[in-house]
């Protein structure tokens, strides 16, 4: 047991030594010093001529060549004002009388990088891993970073050159990793100038454990319609999760303009129903996304989105304004300057109870319009028609009169006629005189034969003539219709 913890120690020790090797820290001395740039310093030419015998003025050289004065520099016997440092200004600083190396100095112009805080994930599980660090301060010049790494702890350790952006001051790095791969890696980054050099903290991960992807896009919030309590969100994957076979789940949360706290609630497709929102409220909606089995981390949140929840529109009819007028008016708690309903002190009435007793009052009102309304238009409607029947009765009943005419293949069955019965005084009379002599017969005219009766015209039900025609009796005797034998009868 101790021998296993001798080599883990002796592993760790092992694993710190070579990023220190790897990463190595510039230590400054009084030989070499470090300066802002635009800061000002003064070297002086080391020793006394007096004591080292050296009478001969001194000179001095910047990297070997003779150094002379500018506007940022000043050259006096035995010093050199630097009133405003560059990059240019810095190297070695040698300091000669008669010859010799009296003194040097190392000048050093820039900004050392800060300690890097490096992250690394992977957007899809079948990318490879990235790692960055963004710089807060910016190092001067501009620094050269490298990713250090090192499989399952004890492996072998390996480099990986990484890019610098001047512009969003960022070092990137590509870590390669095979999709499925369990390996454990152990990672640093390196930062380095001619300023100074910084190594970041170790980080272990596998490639499953970094997986976060980017925020969900194109958020929008829907109202439901006939529904107060109601919203409807839908959004869209990121674009760089491309792929089908990895799928997310999400998260959305959506609160009030005035309320502090969100309310969570899960999805796993790219839409959701919220169907405990309040009527008549804004919300504002955010959503996120992670890998559906839980590997990796939650992306960032979304972009604000904001909704309303449906609500019914307000009636609003043209040629009706008085009408409009007064119900905004009742659902403002006055018409015509007097208040509908008041509210005396004391008496516990809400803005809500308010608010509902002025809409009953102006539903019913505009209740009442309409009920008016409806009658009038029935009623005068009704007085139209009258006048139309009125009006036009005599040719309508002309026109029915005509049509009635037109339905000639209609027979109606012939009433039966009732043969008269004899009374009793016209029992011995006989029906036909005997036959009367030539001389008589020739004195007296003979009757007309009668003549055929003539075929029964048809009935017509449309013919209203049956019914306002009265019957004519024959001359010269009763008629012998159904009448006039109840007539004799009685």
């Amino acid at each position: 047991m101790k021998r296993i913890w001798l080599l883990c120690v002796s592993a760790a020790l092992a694993v710190l030594s070579s990023a220190e090797e790897q990463c190595p820290k510039k230590v400054y001395s009084p030989l070499s010093r470090l300066l802002a740039p635009g800061s000002a310093v003064t070297l002086h030419c080391g020793g006394d001529a007096s004591l080292t015998g050296l009478s001969a003025p001194a000179e001095w050289s910047l990297n070997g060549r003779p150094l002379r004065s500018n506007p940022q520099r000043t050259i006096s016997e035995d010093s050199v004002l630097i009133t405003a440092a560059r990059i240019n200004d810095a190297g070695n600083y040698t300091c000669h009388r008669g010859g010799k190396i009296v003194s040097t100095v190392n000048i050093t112009v820039g900004v050392a990088p800060e300690k890097p805080v490096l992250s690394c994930s992977r957007k899809v599980p079948t990318q490879n891993v990235r790692c960055e660090w963004s710089a807060t301060n910016r190092p001067i010049p501009a620094p050269s970073c490298k990713l250090l790494v090192r499989k399952r702890l004890i492996g072998q350790s390996s480099q990986y050159n990484c890019t610098f952006s001047s512009t969003k001051q960022r070092c990137s790095c590509v870590l390669p990793h095979v999709e499925g791969d369990t390996v454990l890696y152990l990672v640093s980054l390196c930062v380095s100038n001619s300023a100074g050099a910084q190594k970041s903290e170790d980080q272990t991960f596998t490639g499953d454990s970094i997986i976060k992807p980017d925020p969900p896009i194109n958020v929008q919030v829907h109202a439901v319609m006939r529904s107060s309590r109601s919203l409807w969100v839908n959004w869209s994957k990121p674009l760089s999760w491309r792929t089908d076979f990895y799928r997310l789940r999400y998260q959305v949360r959506y609160r009030t303009d005035q309320q502090r706290e969100y309310q969570l609630l899960p999805s796993r497709d790219p839409r959701l129903l919220i169907s405990d929102a309040g009527p008549r409220r804004r919300y504002e909606v955010q959503v996120r996304g992670q890998e559906e089995f839980d590997h990796g981390q939650w992306s960032a949140w979304s972009h604000e989105a904001y909704g309303h929840t449906w609500a019914e529109p307000e009636l609003q009819t043209q040629g009706y304004q008085s009408t409009h007028r007064v119900h905004k008016g009742v659902l403002a708690g006055t018409v015509g300057g007097t208040s509908l309903f008041s509210q005396s002190e004391g008496s516990g009435l809400g803005e809500e109870e308010l608010e509902v007793q002025a809409s009953s009052n102006g539903s019913d009102l505009l209740a009442r319009h309409t009920g008016w309304v409806t009658g009038v238009t029935l009623l005068g409607t009704a007085i139209l028609v009258s006048l139309f029947i009125a009006q036009y009765r005599k040719k309508l009943k002309t026109q029915l009169l005509k049509l009635g005419g037109l339905a000639p293949h209609f027979r109606p069955p012939f009433a039966k006629v009732r043969q008269p019965q004899m009374t009793s005084d016209l029992q011995g009379i006989p029906l036909s005189s005997p036959p009367s002599s030539g001389a008589q017969a020739e004195g007296r005219e003979e009757p007309a034969p009668l003549a055929s009766p003539a075929p029964p015209s048809p009935l017509h039900l449309m013919n209203m003539g049956y019914f306002l025609v009265p019957l004519k009796e024959p001359q010269g005797g009763p008629s012998l219709g159904p009448r006039s034998q109840e007539s004799e009868e009685t």
